[in-house]
């Protein structure tokens, strides 16, 4: 027998067991709900500090377009 019909096979039984299957229904029904599980607490991690230069940025944009819109308002004003 060629080497073509066991790779075909193969290929076959390798896409049938990625399929996508649902737990059982009992495992479900034991699960609590999302909500009522406690959430776990927050940890600090090494980009911590590379998040809080991004909180900061927004923060400076923020002010950056605001000072915009107002220069904007200002010189609509004065063109009127």
């Amino acid at each position: 027998m060629s080497a073509k019909p066991w790779s075909s096979l193969a290929v076959v039984l390798l896409v049938a067991a990625c399929g996508n299957s649902s737990p059982p229904a009992a495992e479900t029904a034991k699960r609590p709900a999302d909500s009522a599980r406690p959430q776990p607490e927050r940890r600090e991690t090494v980009f911590d500090p590379l998040v809080g230069t991004i909180d900061r940025a927004k923060g400076v944009q923020k002010t950056v377009d605001d000072q915009a819109a107002e220069q904007r308002r200002k010189i609509e004003e004065a063109t009127r």
